[in-house]
């Protein structure tokens, strides 16, 4: 009897953890997710241009519909409030790569010369609900006097580059 209750809380904790899984990427903006960027690509999210400049070339998935994805987003937070968030999803084939503690976000400001904001990520461990691709993603909120246009730089600290991706936001 005890093993029958003990396999039922199993399970339902299984189905718990899967539907959990699955809304967790639902909430997420589905521009951010949907495939990865070609270098000089221009997207519209939540109303604010994003346009990737450089990145770092992940092999034959680039300009695949699935894969190595690293995107970007701005999103303000309400109308009434000059606050905003950086929204940051990234795909990677291995668990460990696609842990957010190996990214830093670095945000210049309108003439790229000038670093307004850096900020290295936490621990987080990515999820992986379907496919061969693990995924992460964070919301970051930005001081109040960061406002589009500005820089983007994505540090991925698996890569030996300087910085793995680098995007334009403006209105």
């Amino acid at each position: 009897m005890r093993t029958m209750k003990q396999l039922f809380l199993f399970i339902g904790m299984i189905t718990l953890s899967i539907f959990s899984y699955s809304q967790g990427l639902d909430n997420i903006n589905p521009q951010l997710t949907n495939k990865t960027w070609i270098d000089g690509e221009t997207r519209v999210i939540n109303g604010y241009k994003v346009t990737l400049l450089d990145g770092a070339d992940y092999g034959n998935s680039r300009n695949a519909s699935t894969g190595m994805i690293t995107s970007v987003a701005y999103k303000a937070t309400d109308a009434q409030s000059d606050s905003g968030k950086l929204e940051f999803y990234i795909t990677r084939y291995e668990q460990s790569l696609a842990n957010l503690k190996w990214f830093m976000i670095i945000i210049r400001g309108e003439d790229d010369k000038e670093k307004i904001f850096e900020q290295k990520l936490d621990y987080q461990a990515p999820e992986m609900p379907e496919g061969n691709y693990y995924w992460n993603y964070a919301s970051i909120a930005l001081p109040d006097n960061i406002h589009p246009p500005f820089y983007v730089y994505i540090r991925d600290r698996n890569l030996e580059m300087l910085y793995s991706s680098r995007f334009k936001i403006e209105k």
